[in-house]
């Protein structure tokens, strides 16, 4: 039931304050229509009280007479059931006002909800349900005529539905706040409320722009974790031909023989490693006891890097990428002064580091004693790498955490 218009004052009008806020630029232009022609509709309220009234449509032409300091505004007073009324004032916001896509995969949500309720929602192979009247239109708008409206098509509509369905309450209110894009906003909607939660708390604190930054600190923590929780490893010294032990990290600095190759500054110590042939590190069964995802880093000097892969690709990895240890003070060599060596990284299967921090691929550090590798560079494996057994060939010294293979330890 409604009955025609009147003019009721200002200050007898209540709002929703739990709607939706007006738009000052949308009440201006309102205002200035309504000085030049007057206001075409009234708006729509209900009887709340005595002399009180609940604005149901009409929020921004209430907002253009209060701007015009107007005490009385033409108004349908309408009796209609609560589910009713909110339908009306869903359908107004969804129309005359540019809102959110979670906002309107909200109403258009509890839309269905109301109409569900009332009896009249459409049913499965049917484009129509029961109508019923309302102050403006005269009668209620199917989905999709709104959708239409808007401009925008059923299947988009429907998306925004399931994203808004999808996503926590928490995870909304940042998302709006933050202006994520609809995409990134479809990627954390497929997440668990417990980690859309997590990831929320990343883009609300500025500690992350997007999903994938989210996911990947999320992801750091949680291994940190891990590792301060796991008790610490004993070194073990094994022996690679016998053990049935797999690792995932191996650190390699095999006693290249040089051939015609030696450097001018190169000479065997008796008290280290017996030089072996790119033949014989070949052979060496680092293969068997590499997990199927592992990662090799492997020393290697300028005039052995060539034969030096024909020692990955036997012992089953893929080289990827190299860190250079610059030694600073001048060496000698036949062709320059040979200052630096590679730390070659090669991996077996899908093996990429468990910590995306992107060291500088050159350290320069001082030499100390002969064929000593600087321990920055086991401290960066052992940060990138934090997780999985791992074992060190041809050690020279016991290290916590690494199991060891060779005659120095």
């Amino acid at each position: 039931m409604e009955r025609g218009a009147m003019n009721i004052p200002l200050d007898a009008i209540d709002m929703n304050t739990s709607r939706r806020r007006s738009d000052p630029y949308k009440v201006g232009e309102l205002a200035e229509s309504i000085h030049n022609i007057g206001l075409i509709n009234p708006i729509s309220v209900t009887k709340s009280g005595e002399n009180r009234f609940k604005l149901i449509t009409g929020l921004h032409r209430l907002e253009a007479y209060k701007q015009l300091n107007l005490r009385e505004i033409p108004v349908t007073v309408v009796s209609t059931c609560d589910g009713k009324l909110e339908l009306m004032e869903i359908d107004e916001n969804l129309i005359r006002n540019e809102i959110h896509f979670i906002d309107r995969g909200d109403y258009f949500n509890r839309r269905d909800e109301i109409l569900t309720n009332l009896g009249i929602r459409a049913k499965a192979g049917d484009n129509r349900f029961t109508t019923y009247s309302t102050p403006e239109s005269g009668v209620l708008k199917t989905t999709n005529a709104i959708a239409k409206e808007l401009g925008i098509s059923a299947s988009k509509l429907y998306e925004e539905k399931a994203l808004a369905k999808s996503l926590i309450p928490e995870a909304k209110q940042v998302l709006r706040l933050k202006d994520v894009t609809k995409e990134e906003v479809k990627r954390i909607s497929r997440e668990e409320p417990e980690v859309q939660m997590k990831i929320i708390e990343k883009i609300n604190s500025g500690e992350a722009k997007n999903h994938k930054e989210a996911t990947l600190r999320i992801k750091r923590e949680e291994i940190i974790e891990r590792i301060e929780d796991r008790p610490k490893a004993i070194s073990e010294s094994i022996n690679i031909y016998k053990t049935k032990n797999k690792y995932r990290v191996i650190y390699a600095d095999p006693p290249w023989a040089y051939g015609n190759s030696m450097p001018e500054y190169f000479t065997e110590q008796k008290d280290h490693y017996p030089l072996m042939t790119v033949k014989e590190i070949s052979q060496m069964p680092v293969k068997n006891i590499a997990e199927d995802n592992a990662v090799l880093f492997i020393w290697v000097t300028s005039p052995i890097l060539e034969e030096c892969f024909e020692v990955i690709n036997s012992w089953g990895f893929k080289y990827k990428s190299s860190f250079v240890w610059d030694k600073i003070k001048h060496n000698m060599g036949h062709y320059n002064s040979v200052r630096h060596e590679f730390l070659l990284i090669a991996t077996k299967g899908n093996c990429q580091p468990d910590i995306q921090k992107l060291y500088d691929s050159v350290q320069s550090i001082d030499r100390t004693k002969h064929s000593e590798k600087p321990e920055l560079f086991r401290e960066i494996i052992d940060h990138i790498y934090p997780l999985g057994k791992r074992i060190e060939v041809f050690a020279r010294n016991s290290m916590e955490g690494w199991d060891v293979y060779g005659n120095e330890v």
